[in-house]
């Protein structure tokens, strides 16, 4: 499409734009591109990260309600789901966060764009610090990537579940980086590099709603 086409035009402008400040490094633009992103899309991503926290709070006050009703509509799964619709009502829970679908439609042609960008871009080989070809996959990269990952779990408020949370993201992410070029995998070094910073500021908001 040609709108489609256009934006993935722009964000090439940019990246190599980036590229020729950073000395014509196409490693060093591809991480100045992916935090720029990120950082401006920070105050959506932590705004819906503070929503998804408060209904996952509601729901949690909700559970023994919704053990009763578990237990009073055993044999009617229906009455049940009826039960449970009005009670998520009556406390004005929706299926998800409120936002959240809105949020991730505007994340999505964004990050799909700089993804794609990036992606071809590194089809050609070019040289970054340690890194002898920008498309191939580096282990390194993938390394540090899945480090930063499970961070951002950690570093979010604390839950019991947080360790486990932690070593599933790092590990996924490290698979996945582990097939594809260095150069996305640069990209999601500088986008969980934000990650983490947004975890943090989650965790500063939970801890000064709680002690207010």
């Amino acid at each position: 499409m040609f709108f489609w086409s256009s934006f993935l035009d722009l964000i090439r402008v940019v990246l190599f734009s980036l590229a020729h400040v950073c000395g014509g490094s196409l490693g060093g633009g591809i991480i100045m591109l992916s935090l720029l992103v990120r950082l401006a899309l920070l105050p959506l991503t932590l705004r819906l990260a503070l929503r998804a926290r408060e209904h996952q709070a509601v729901l949690r006050g909700l559970e023994p309600q919704l053990a009763a009703l578990k237990k009073r509509h055993a044999e009617d799964p229906l009455a049940l789901a009826r039960a449970q619709r009005d009670l998520h009502a009556a406390n004005g829970v929706g299926i998800m966060p409120k936002g959240s679908l809105l949020g991730t439609m505007v994340q999505m042609p964004i990050g799909a764009g700089v993804y794609e960008v990036i992606r071809e871009s590194t089809l050609r080989a070019a040289r970054f610090l340690w890194i002898g070809d920008l498309s191939r996959p580096d282990a390194l990269v993938a390394s540090v990537a899945a480090g930063l990952a499970g961070a951002a779990v950690v570093a979010g408020p604390s839950s019991g579940s947080s360790k486990v949370a932690a070593a599933l993201a790092a590990a996924t992410t490290f698979l996945i980086a582990w097939r594809l070029s260095a150069g996305v995998g640069l990209y999601w070094m500088a986008s969980n590099v934000v990650g983490v910073v947004q975890s943090l500021l989650v965790r500063r908001a939970v801890a000064g709603t709680e002690k207010a």
